[in-house]
């Protein structure tokens, strides 16, 4: 449509043409609004509107199905758009009944994009239309359920999506309004404001899809088809859904623009009850934080001395405006601030370890977790004596509440099968029996009962008055708030996410995490939360990690525990288990705060199944099911199913590609692209095929032990696999060290493990190069290795007389087909050519491994066959005792 540089009247098409193609105009008016412009004079913007506009905005699209078929996006990519939908509707601060609202659709011509300020002007246009005596303020937010997928339909994206910022992954206004203006020629009848906010920052973690929005709201989302294929199979194909049955799309289409609406609301009637605040936070992190602040302010506390900062003033020059600015930043106070690296250091995040490979008998294996774990140690946190801070010179009177950090040297003794103190690697954090950690009380002090050697490298004192808890108060007044509504509704998710979500605020920013930033296109550091607090941050999740290791540490050897993932564990214990487990220090401080806010079980079962299958770290899934809602445990660890499958689908896809991988084998899903792609490319936000190399083998964590192979049903066939239980790595050195080995393994020729026969050849070829120098293990076979190196050297020492072959061609008319004849009946396969390569490069000693099968072959060529051979000359020098040991007792 024709635009001059202000409109006040908007047509556009309302029906698709294959149905009528009916158009409407509609009209903006400087007599519906409340605070129209006058000329000359600037605006000025109120601290609290007392009125919103609410404008739900969703748009319908066809993907371009060629488009997924690449793996990169050519700038410029879009879908093809069917609709634009809205909602709108005026809410005021004293939120007055039957309050005006008003829905549409419009259908754009083909390669006829709105811009953002038409798609506004329609919806305004449309209230007012059905309301022609209203005032209107010029506050509007423009509200989208993941607009990451909508906001590129406007023809002005780019321009527009500059004034957001990136809120994880999506579009949403932080500092910027986006300024929308109407009037006739350059007459300016109305400006209004718009903010950006995406509905999935505000949802709660149980009910992130806008199906789940509506469901909280009693307000469902339509679904378009009777089953979940048949619903998956229209959203594939809109288009033609439009065509075929226009008024059932027309409906679905305008839904979701009118939950978006309703869940507005309501969060915004929750800011208002909690802060007094007509406005609409950008984030449900944003409550928790904000509530917390408050509580403290109330309670008359100083939430700089809570977090050990001070305020101070600082001049920043400001390129936009050319003058320094005043700006309050709060850094931690100096006594803090000069250990903060080391604190940061003790910070480790979750436990997370796959403890068996493979498939686990089949028995009762249930998923124990701690009740709310990570509120329940913050819960603990006493006021910080910040000015108090102290080095240690000693691990002595090391208490398991203390805000006490440490670095220590330690070994476990060999009968502990879960050691409890972390050490970082590259690989994500290990528990090795033996190294260096960066700690804190709580693992330490349990670390000492497990009877672990302990030195002491560096230590760092808080004094902490727990008898006024800086979290409790507002833990427990998100706790009783919650339990006073309904599971599963607005106000009961709504108090649990608040509750929940506010320990990640005290970790936010303290491992470097680089985000992209929309107004000046670059990449930039995620900036710490107004309560991040790295002391916090580490014992809170040290203090959950020490629990359960806790609890893995007291059971007996015939408990197996298949994994534990950050906050709880899967295992075959029996309840007397759980019982005699549950007895230690630790565990009953967790019973004593959790008493202290609820009187929840401290141990909750989630899961409970009768088969489960595990690969690595955070990765598992079912192969026998377990009665009821919860028989089902899945951790697919970065694998990509189809989204649309329900949970037992999603199982039998995992377990498939886990049952049935082949070495290098790939796969394929769709990937939407990324916020930096879409604004440089200026796309939409299109589908890609992204194609990944299958990752479903053991990650080394820890060492395999009892390998075997495993018979088992699935999907009506028998199956084979195999099966490790594990211990503890030794160190990081031979984590590393096995890592690099497996690297090399799978580097030329892909690898994976599954029998017990592709087992044994890795652990030969890790053998194999682990016995070697550094020179040695270059080019050495991943199939046979030790083999293949031993039949190498042996012909190079008998061409060449070495090795004892100089008196073993000396004393007897050696022919090359009696050394062949030698050579394979003691296990090492060999022909004329090998004998000729033989000549080719010179003997080098040492260059063979010391594995089992080497060393029975030698000790068999000599016995048997060469009894003047030098085996001291094959392999390496500190294998020899052991092979003169082995070839003793043969001999004897």
């Amino acid at each position: 449509m024709h635009k001059s540089t202000l409109a006040n009247e908007f047509t556009f098409k309302i029906e698709p043409d294959d149905h009528g193609g009916r158009k409407k105009t509609v009209t903006i008016q400087s007599q519906n609004i409340s605070e129209p412009p006058v000329a000359g004079k600037k605006r000025r913007r109120k601290k609290e509107q007392n009125a919103h506009l609410l404008i739900g905005f969703d748009t319908e699209y066809q993907s371009i199905a060629a488009r997924e078929l690449e793996s990169t996006i050519e700038a410029g990519a879009k879908n093809e758009l069917l609709s634009y939908q809205f909602s709108i509707k005026l809410i005021t601060k004293d939120a007055q009944a039957d309050a005006p609202e008003a829905d549409g659709i419009i259908i754009p011509d083909a390669d006829q994009r709105l811009t953002l300020s038409e798609f506004v002007g329609f919806a305004i246009g449309s209230l007012i239309e059905k309301f022609p005596d209203l005032k209107l303020p010029n506050s509007i937010y423009l509200l989208g359920h993941f607009i990451r997928a909508d906001f590129p339909a406007f023809s002005d994206f780019k321009d527009n999506a500059r004034l957001t910022s990136n809120v994880r992954s999506t579009f949403v206004s932080i500092d910027n309004a986006i300024s929308v203006e109407f009037g006739k020629a350059d007459t300016q009848i109305a400006a209004f404001s718009v903010l950006v906010r995406d509905t999935i920052l505000l949802a709660p973690s149980n009910a992130k899809s806008l199906a789940g929005i509506g469901d909280l709201l009693g307000f469902p989302k339509i679904q378009l088809g009777e089953t979940p294929q048949e619903d998956r199979e229209i959203k594939e194909n809109m288009g033609r859904f439009r065509t075929e049955r226009w008024s059932e799309f027309r409906e679905y289409a305008i839904r979701d623009a009118q939950v978006c609406v309703r869940f507005a609301e309501r969060v915004i009637q929750q800011s208002q009850t909690l802060f007094a605040s007509f406005k609409m936070p950008a984030t449900l992190t944003s409550f928790g934080t904000k509530l917390l602040l408050l509580g403290w302010e109330q309670n008359g506390l100083d939430s700089d001395q809570i977090l050990g900062r001070e305020t101070v003033k600082q001049k920043v020059y400001s390129k936009k405006d050319g003058y320094f600015k005043t700006k309050i930043v709060t850094p931690l106070k100096e006594e803090a601030y000069f250990n903060e690296a080391f604190i940061t250091e003790t910070y480790h995040g979750g436990r997370n370890e796959q403890f068996i490979f493979g498939v686990a008998d089949e028995g009762h294996w249930r998923d124990h977790d701690l009740s709310s774990a990570y509120t329940t140690a913050m819960s603990l946190i006493g006021m910080p004596d910040w000015d108090n801070i102290t080095n240690l010179t000693t691990l002595d009177d090391v208490r398991p509440l203390d805000l006490s950090y440490f670095s220590v040297d330690f070994e476990f003794p060999v009968s502990v099968r879960f050691p409890t103190l972390p050490v970082r690697t590259a690989n994500g954090i290990i528990f090795p029996r033996k190294g260096n950690s960066k700690c804190a009380a709580p693992e330490l002090y349990l670390a000492k009962k497990l009877g672990a050697r302990l030195t002491f490298r560096k230590g760092v004192h808080v004094p902490t008055n727990r008898q006024h808890s800086v979290f409790r108060d507002f833990i427990k007044i998100s706790i009783e708030k919650r339990m006073a509504h309904p599971k599963g509704t607005f106000d009961n998710l709504f108090w649990k996410e608040v509750g929940n979500s506010t320990y990640g605020k005290t970790a936010q920013g303290l491992r470097e995490k680089r985000v992209y930033n929309l107004q000046n296109d670059g990449m930039e550091a995620l900036p710490p939360s107004k309560i991040t607090q790295p002391y916090f941050a580490s014992f809170i999740t040290l203090y959950t990690r020490a629990v359960l290791g806790e609890i893995l540490n007291g059971f007996s050897e015939h408990v197996h525990v298949f994994s534990v993932t950050t906050d709880g564990f899967l295992s075959n214990a029996s309840d007397q288990d759980i019982e005699r487990a549950t007895n230690g220090e630790l565990f009953k401080s967790f019973r004593a705060a959790r008493s202290q806010l609820d009187s929840s079980n401290p141990l909750e079962i989630k899961h409970t199944v009768r088969q489960p299958v595990g690969w690595r770290t955070r990765g598992a899934a079912t192969l026998k099911m377990g009665d009821g809602d919860n028989g089902i445990v899945l951790q697919k660890g970065g694998i990509k199913t189809n989204p649309l499958n329900d949970s037992f689908e999603e199982n039998q896809e995992t377990l498939r590609l886990f049952l049935n991988r082949r070495p290098g084998q790939k796969f394929e899903y769709k990937s939407g692209v990324g916020i930096k792609e879409m604004l440089r490319g200026e796309t939409d936000f299109v589908f890609k095929s992204v194609t990944k190399r299958l990752s479903m083998e053991f990650d080394w964590k820890r060492t395999p032990v009892n390998a075997r192979d495993t018979i088992f049903e699935f999907e009506g066939s028998q199956h084979a696999h195999l099966t490790f239980e594990t211990r503890p790595v030794e160190d990081v050195t031979e984590f590393n060290l096995v890592r690099e080995n497996w690297e090399s393994y799978d580097k030329k020729s892909p690898r994976v493990l599954k029998s017990l026969e592709d087992f044994n050849a890795f652990m030969t070829y890790r053998t194999s190069k682990d016995s070697l120098e550094d020179r040695a293990k270059k080019y050495l076979r991943q199939t046979d290795g030790d083999i293949k190196r031993l039949r190498e050297d042996l012909t190079r020492a008998y061409q060449q007389r070495q090795a004892g072959f100089d008196l073993i061609r000396s004393n007897r008319k050696l022919k090359h087909s009696d050394f062949i004849l030698a050579l394979v009946s003691c296990g090492i396969p060999c022909k004329i050519s090998d004998i000729d390569n033989g000549k080719r490069k010179p003997f080098e000693p040492h260059r063979t491994p010391d594995t089992d099968r080497v060393i029975e072959a030698l000790m068999k060529l000599r016995a048997e066959f060469y009894p003047e051979l030098e085996i001291e000359l094959l392999i390496p020098g500190e294998a020899l005792q052991k092979t003169q040991k082995s070839f003793d007792r043969v001999a004897a």
